[in-house]
């Protein structure tokens, strides 16, 4: 398989997309992040398509573009891919951990619903943010406390999301890097350090939801559907 000018022409204008756009907490340009997550897909196995979706992931999630002007650059499949990568509730969450777990277990629930071709690209997308946010563990444990969300919910998260995308891409090594990535965070010691003594870094990660719960007094109920596109850009994102 080779490339053709319109992956070229997708690589420049995520380049225009996320120029000013940085790393969540860090000094690294964004598009980093794009680049890496368009280099898993190919690795995976994805096609044209798809490799440009990954470039494009969150230009209607983190750089105000739409189905319609994704879809007229680069056609209706491309532009499909990237609707279904996108988490429309990320910026209404920031900083509220019941708003936050709300809208990340929606996104979970939408995963059933979603072709293979899509998910793909979310495997690689999220891959990419697990091993980051563990390399960066190892080197800052304080870097936790600058995330959007904190220590326990992304590993809850990150776990839930290697979970789903197993039963879909059981082959997928986006999938397997995704898990090795969890395990890895599992065993950092400052997440070691939130356990009983004698427990299970798995079962307490799991247990995230129940303590939510207990903590807010209820069960965090669930949104309503929205319609519509979210169309934000900030200067920062966590992808």
């Amino acid at each position: 398989m080779t490339t053709s000018p319109r992956y070229a022409a997708a690589l420049g204008w995520a380049e225009q997309l996320h120029r000013d756009q940085l790393r969540e907490g860090k000094n690294v340009p964004y598009l980093s992040h794009v680049i890496a997550v368009s280099s898993l897909v190919w690795e995976d196995g994805g096609n044209e398509d798809q490799a440009i979706a990954g470039l494009l992931h969150d230009a209607i999630e983190d750089a105000g573009q739409s189905h319609a002007s994704i879809a007229h650059r680069f056609g209706a499949a491309v532009a499909d891919i990237v609707l279904d990568c996108t988490d429309p509730g990320k910026q209404e969450a920031d900083g509220n951990p019941d708003a936050w777990f709300r809208w990340k277990h929606r996104y979970l629930a939408s995963l059933a619903h979603k072709p293979d071709a899509s998910l793909l690209v979310t495997a690689a997308d999220k891959a990419h943010n697990a091993w980051d946010r563990l390399l960066d563990g190892h080197r800052d444990p304080t870097c936790w406390q600058r995330a959007r969300a904190g220590l326990e919910p992304s590993v809850w998260y990150f776990q839930r999301l290697e979970h789903e995308l197993k039963q879909r891409l059981p082959d997928s090594r986006s999938v397997e890097r995704l898990g090795r990535a969890v395990e890895g965070i599992l065993a950092l010691p400052e997440f070691l350090g939130l356990l009983l003594p004698g427990g299970d870094p798995m079962d307490w990660a799991l247990a995230y939801e129940q303590r939510l719960t207990t903590l807010v007094g209820t069960a965090p109920s669930h949104p309503q559907e929205h319609a519509g596109e979210a169309a934000m850009a900030p200067t920062a994102s966590s992808g």
